[in-house]
């Protein structure tokens, strides 16, 4: 269940507005006070209403209505069936309660008429629904309310099982010959409408918000947050084990206090009769807390904030290392995650993001002013907010626009080395920076020294750079894969590779010996890495195609996520002796030398 679109109205500074939200990784960019911590405060609200509470003073100062509204939207499985009862199922799409985008959205609204309590809240599902029925919805319709209406429209006979509410539902659905809809507000406190929500709210995603602005106080959210999400997200794990240790302890305790009066009975009845047994629970994150403990026991909020964020960045790493597929989204917002890091930290933290993106089950929304980040996200990924003529914020839609005024508002300028790396796409990059940090490699040439630019790729620095190619000095090395072309017996970049090298200049173009760049990883280190998986010993090394035969096996991942993974923690792990184990050594080695010699001319 990921998030795909959010709405908020008289919300801070936002008016109303919808933020689509087109891909698991997605960066927000915009002039400082323009909104975009809003976003990610609106989220926490919806989700959690824990580090960030609603206020009165949230209220847009300009509106004259007396309410806010947070809206979240999801894509779901429309026909995945919700249990109304122990026996009862049924699902989104039947009930038509999805959007008319086909996404569940659910909306929260805050009455700002006084106080705000939790009395104060009403959540609601905005949905697509049928006319002749958006006054009164079926679903939040009693049996016998539902049993009227069947009677009047004589369907009486076309319901098998009388006793069972949705097949009322169900009835009069099949006879509403007018299919036209009307978006309408759907109470959940109500009838069905109430079982159905309970049932979707137990899958909701787990949402964590890392705020940049923070005072250095024992209560330091900085320090503080990523480390009550270790322990709310190893909660998460085990939730149903531990629902069922609490329902096992409500049980016995309610036994045992049935027999407690049944004893006061016999001496007191009219006591007894007041008595009732009652069990209350407190959340599971109350009850456990994690920290880490240095040898000086110093207090991590006297650290310095670059130690602090580097917990942060640790955490997302082992979070990228870790590639479970199963149980609720998680869903990470992080403000400015350059704060107080390093350059080569900020690259690598972006890095483990985009691989937790990656993820069947995650989904990360980060905030930026750094170019660097900036350049690193693709095109898709990016969000731009701007004041428009009146001075109020919104999302600029226009993809040429959107990415003119980034590259405007982030003061990014191209940087071309005199040579550069020309490759298909982000997946070589990953694959090439990670070899290049072998000794052996590095010693021979320092790939942090040029520009490698992905000329299929989509991200802002590509756009930026290949409008600058034409026309410049710049010496050109190009390192394609040795895909055949689909339904053509020829190498798929060999027609382009000619052309350059037929230039007459100092550029270079080559193909891959081996199919492409996972094939430079040895089968041993597949093994060790995807343990799950059983790996056959006649593969063929050069031609294989190991990021299909790893999706074959892992379903969940998406194709894209396992070029991730392979192209980034597995190829990680691989040394010279890796390398010359597949008798690729020489020919990688050579790719170095070659960029050594250009880089010399």
């Amino acid at each position: 269940m990921k998030i795909r679109n959010i709405y908020l109205k008289n919300f801070r500074g936002y008016s109303e507005i919808n933020i689509p939200i087109n891909s698991d990784f997605t960066t927000i960019i915009g002039k400082n006070d323009v909104g975009k911590s809003t976003i990610f405060e609106a989220l926490e609200i919806f989700f959690n209403n824990e580090t960030v509470k609603i206020e009165l003073d949230d209220l847009n100062v300009k509106t004259t209505e007396k309410q806010i509204i947070i809206g979240v939207s999801f894509e779901v499985d429309s026909s995945k069936e919700y249990l109304l009862d122990s026996e009862r199922k049924t699902s989104l799409q039947e009930e038509y309660l999805l959007n008319k985008d086909g996404l569940l959205e659910i909306r929260k609204i805050w009455d700002c008429t006084k106080s705000l309590t939790a009395k104060s809240l009403s959540t609601y599902i905005w949905a697509n629904y049928l006319s002749d029925y958006a006054e009164t919805p079926l679903i939040t319709l009693t049996i016998t309310k539902l049993k009227e209406i069947s009677k009047q429209l004589d369907l009486d006979d076309r319901i098998e099982d009388r006793r069972v509410v949705s097949n009322f539902r169900k009835a009069i659905y099949q006879n509403t010959e007018n299919k036209e809809r009307k978006e309408i507000l759907i109470p959940i406190d109500k009838e069905d409408a109430k079982a159905i929500y309970n049932s979707i709210a137990s899958e909701l995603p787990f949402f964590a918000l890392f705020q940049s602005d923070r005072a250095n106080k024992d209560s330091d959210k900085e320090v503080q947050d990523p480390l009550k999400v270790i322990t709310k997200r190893a909660i998460s794990d085990l939730e149903s084990q531990l629902n069922d240790v609490v329902n096992q302890i409500k049980a016995k305790a309610m036994e045992l206090g049935r027999q407690t009066v049944a004893q006061i009975e016999k001496m007191d009845p009219e006591i007894a009769q007041s008595l009732i047994p009652n069990v209350k629970t407190k959340n599971w994150d109350s009850l456990f807390s994690f920290s880490f403990s240095g040898d000086e026991n110093i207090p991590m909020n006297k650290r310095g904030s670059g130690i602090r964020r580097l917990i942060l960045l640790n955490y997302f790493k082992a979070e990228a290392e870790n590639r479970t597929t199963d149980g609720r989204t998680v869903i990470y917002a992080i403000e400015e995650p350059e704060t107080s890091q390093h350059p080569n930290y900020q690259i690598m933290l972006v890095n483990a993001l985009q691989e937790i993106a990656s993820a069947e089950n995650r989904q990360v929304f980060i905030t930026t002013h750094s170019p660097e980040i900036a350049k690193m996200v693709n095109q898709q990924d990016l969000i731009f907010i701007k004041r428009d003529e009146n001075k109020k914020p919104c999302i600029v839609q226009d993809s040429e626009v959107k990415m003119s005024q980034i590259k405007e508002t982030l003061g990014i300028v191209p940087y071309l080395s005199k040579l550069i790396m020309c490759v298909e796409g982000e997946f070589d990059i990953k694959f090439l920076k990670n070899i290049g940090s072998i000794p052996e490699l590095k010693s021979i040439f320092d790939l942090d020294k040029i520009s490698i630019i992905p000329m299929i790729g989509g991200n802002l620095h590509n756009w930026v750079d290949r409008n600058y190619l034409k026309d410049t000095n710049v010496i050109e090395f190009h390192l394609y894969d040795s895909d055949i072309n689909s339904g053509k017996n020829e190498y798929q970049y060999k027609p382009d590779c000619d052309i350059i090298n037929a230039r007459g200049d100092d550029s270079i173009a080559l193909l891959t010996n081996k199919r492409e760049m996972e094939n430079y990883i040895p089968i041993s280190v597949y093994r060790e890495y995807f343990k799950d998986i059983t790996w056959d010993d006649d593969i063929n090394q050069n031609e294989f195609d190991f990021p299909s035969f790893v999706k074959n096996h892992i379903p969940k991942l998406t194709e894209n996520a396992v070029k991730n993974i392979i192209n980034g923690s597995v190829a990680k792990k691989l040394t010279k002796e890796h390398l010359e184990e597949i008798n690729a050594w020489e020919e990688v080695k050579g790719w170095f030398e070659k960029l050594k010699e250009l880089y010399e001319v």
